[in-house]
């Protein structure tokens, strides 16, 4: 932590108020003064000009899956150079603690092919020093990071630490394992946990439930009043949200269970494109409805449209095809071979045809995936798959096997991004319980970059269309997060709270094209992007980023709950 001055620009301050000129100066990691004409001092204090910039609270990143990535990429490269301060992680009902050894195996292979991971990075990059939360808050304060890290206990760990694998696949939890889930997650929430995350959408490798889908409401109850005893801990909810027959019916359950005890819940989510505009007005309807009721439920609404690339070294993004899916998730050296057998082909297509639809899901889609990078350079490419299907008068199932035969494993298709409702979106950001940055930073690496998509609600909504003022879009990306998810020491610039700064001008930053690294530990790739453009990013005081290039320093350090006075 350093003593620092940040002078001569418009401070955005988090709240949603206008800007206002002013200069910040943080010291000891803290803000201590806001205003106009504050002076350098003669004790070592750093200045940061911040003329014809925007001064606002480091921005704070939602939904990440970096637990495993903070131990071997700490500089949690591109987070810094888009104005990243926090992270939130734990998401999606997967958390690295609390976590027993003999638990570690079955977790980390449901993590890994979930979030598109690699296994042996976790398997050999974490120190594993910890079982239990207040072992692993320790280790990761130990742990030099770019940003702060914030974490949500994982009920897909805790269920599978507690019951061991076998029964946690299989069956509903007893009486006396609820308890010791309940222990385990109130310790996590006593030792910094910021609350729980569950999942009722995903399914494994083999196309099995989750084992979260099998907990019965006695066990949501259970650990439902362990969060109810925290003040400010909240509870994530992976529903079936791609569904529009279960969509209410999985949130109105976890709204049952969580009114009654005041708990403040987030759930996936308001369609944005405009394609789904139907499933939208369902959605928005839910929403308006609960919290009419009083429920205290956030929906999260994405805001950049997705241009996915589809690999096929490893991916969950075939799973409703039950052939293909285990094709990609299969050994390598004999996919070609398999491709080309006529007895999987048969079999692929007709997991193609009975494939469950999904209002998300590009296979239902063909037309908008556009065969986009050849291994081998045959070809052809810049086509859809459809037109290439119909082209050589093939199922789309045998269009695919046929132009991966030639082009090889390594080659990629790519989704065209899907049209935004964006007036409708930038209207849910305008109401004061909707949640935003929700880009699974860490994840899917080799699928899309998530890291960085915070700037779009700048350049896009802010400055390109005006569909929100520059104050809006802050307070989305930093106060309204640290409000809800408990974070009160940050999220806002005013005297006495987090020294987590950005400093950027609209006409400098850019979400940079997605780009290939070859740095995880296993030597495979992954997606990255180049710096914003951000002048400045600051966490507890230290830049991470100066003159928009990363500095190398890694000041973060774990956050949890704090309530502040009003």
């Amino acid at each position: 932590m350093a003593d620092l001055l940040v002078r001569g620009g418009t401070v955005v301050d988090g709240t949603g108020a206008p800007p206002t000129p002013a200069d910040v100066r943080i010291r000891g990691g803290v803000i201590v003064e806001v205003g106009p004409g504050l002076v350098p001092v003669g004790n070592g204090e750093r200045v940061v000009e911040a003329d014809g910039a925007y001064v606002a609270p480091g921005f704070i990143e939602a939904h990440t899956h970096v637990d495993g990535a903070m131990w071997w990429n700490p500089d949690l490269d591109p987070l810094p150079a888009y104005g990243t301060t926090t992270v939130v992680f734990g998401n999606c009902g997967m958390s690295v603690a609390p976590l027993r050894e003999s638990a570690r195996g079955p977790v980390l292979d449901l993590f890994c092919f979930l979030e598109d991971l690699p296994l042996s990075a976790f398997q050999d990059k974490v120190p594993w020093t910890w079982e239990r939360w207040p072992e692993y808050r320790r280790a990761v304060e130990g742990q030099a990071v770019s940003v702060n890290v914030a974490g949500f206990v994982g009920h897909l760990t805790l269920r599978t630490t507690v019951m061991g694998a076998e029964a946690s696949w299989a069956r509903a939890a007893t009486a006396e394992e609820i308890a010791e889930m309940a222990a385990l997650l109130d310790e996590s929430l006593t030792h910094g946990a910021i609350g729980l995350s569950t999942n009722v959408f995903d399914k494994d490798r083999y196309l099995e439930p989750v084992p979260t889908r099998l907990a019965e409401d006695a066990e949501f109850e259970a650990l439902a009043d362990v969060l109810a005893r925290h003040p400010g801990a909240t509870l994530q909810l992976i529903t079936r949200f791609n569904e529009p027959d279960n969509i209410d019916a999985d949130v109105e359950r976890f709204a049952r269970i969580c009114k009654p005890r005041g708990i403040r819940a987030q759930w996936t989510a308001i369609p944005s494109t405009v394609r789904e505009d139907y499933l939208r007005e369902q959605t928005i309807a839910l929403h308006r409805r609960l919290r009419a009721e009083g429920v205290d439920f956030w929906p999260n609404v994405p805001h950049k449209p997705l241009e996915p690339f589809f690999n096929f070294e490893r991916a969950l993004t075939f799973q409703r095809v039950a052939a293909w899916n285990h094709w990609i998730n299969g050994p390598a050296e004999t996919k070609l071979a398999t491709l080309a057998d006529p007895q999987w082909r048969a079999q692929a297509r007709e997991d193609w045809d009975n494939r469950v639809s999904s209002s998300t899901s590009r296979l239902d889609r063909p037309e908008s995936l556009i065969l986009a990078i050849s291994e081998t350079g045959h070809g052809p490419l810049g086509i859809s798959l459809k037109e290439y299907a119909d082209r050589e008068g093939l199922h789309i199932s045998d269009a695919l096997a046929t132009w991966i035969g030639h082009n090889g494993i390594l080659s990629c298709l790519r989704g065209i991004p899907d049209a935004f409702d964006e007036p409708v979106v930038a209207g849910l950001f305008a109401e004061p319980h909707t949640l935003t940055n929700i880009n699974d930073s860490g994840a899917h690496l080799q699928l899309f970059c998530g890291s960085g998509e915070n700037v779009y609600l700048l350049t896009r909504y802010v400055r390109d269309t005006g569909l929100l003022s520059v104050e809006q879009a802050v307070h989305n990306l930093t106060g309204k997060l640290a409000g809800f998810f408990g974070l009160g020491d940050r999220g806002v610039i005013a005297p006495g709270l987090a020294g987590d700064l950005v400093v950027f001008a609209l006409d400098e930053i850019e979400v940079r094209p997605e780009e290939k690294r070859y740095d995880n530990p296993d030597g495979s790739w992954r997606f990255t992007r180049g710096p914003a453009g951000v002048r400045a990013t600051i966490v507890r005081g230290v830049p991470t980023v100066l003159d928009a290039e990363p500095t190398g320093e890694r000041p973060g350090t774990m956050v949890g709950l704090v309530s502040l006075p009003d």
